[in-house]
């Protein structure tokens, strides 16, 4: 059963989802999503992640795309963290950007890098901030046409603002040419969760 190595297995659900999330296809990360959360005791995750569980099971239920911080909340319960990488060594738009670019951040790497900095403490603000730059930092009628994304949504959802949803994310990346990958935090200090069923009550 599935489920069973995923339960508060931080690096076994890092491993799962890495597969899941570097094809940038957002219904197999949807999916997998839901299968991650569904494999834990959702009541005590919920706690951990600072939502409600009827809100984990919406969110995480495979059909909605869910806004970075939720992911965030909930990657942090889990301690796992983002990583993004490099998939390809170009992009659809690194010709149009050319030496205009600023801070060189038209290559695959190059973003990969920067980005993969902001994301390291699950922090959203973090995030947020990185993908505003680097969006800016690129022509954006290429990206638009690269990414599928109307202009005017991208400086909408990557503004600074705005809590980006992850499935523009993920279509953002695939014009990138990098991709989200998953890794374990190190271990740390909490309370045991129970295993199944509701927790024990307090005697």
């Amino acid at each position: 059963m599935l489920s069973e190595p995923l339960r508060d297995d931080p690096q076994a659900i890092a491993t799962y989802l890495s597969d899941k999330f570097e094809k940038n296809e957002l219904s197999e990360i949807l999916t997998s999503l839901s299968v991650v959360v569904r494999a834990q005791n959702v009541q005590i995750l919920g706690r951990d992640a600072g939502l409600r569980r009827d809100s984990l099971y919406r969110t995480f239920g495979g059909k909605v795309d869910p806004d970075l911080s939720r992911v965030l909340m909930l990657f942090e319960a889990l301690n796992i963290r983002f990583v993004v990488a490099a998939v390809s060594e170009s992009n659809a738009f690194c010709a149009a950007a050319g030496d205009k670019n600023d801070f060189g951040m038209h290559h695959p790497t190059s973003i990969a890098h920067y980005l993969d900095r902001s994301f390291e403490r699950n922090n959203l603000n973090e995030a947020v901030c990185a993908l505003k730059t680097v969006t800016r930092a690129q022509n954006m009628s290429a990206l638009a046409r690269a990414s599928g994304i109307p202009r005017e949504t991208l400086y909408k959802s990557f503004g600074g603002k705005v809590d980006p949803q992850l499935g523009r994310i993920v279509k953002l990346f695939a014009a990138f040419g990098v991709s989200f990958t998953v890794a374990a935090l190190p271990p740390r200090r909490r309370s045991a969760r129970p295993k199944l069923g509701r927790p024990r009550k307090a005697r």
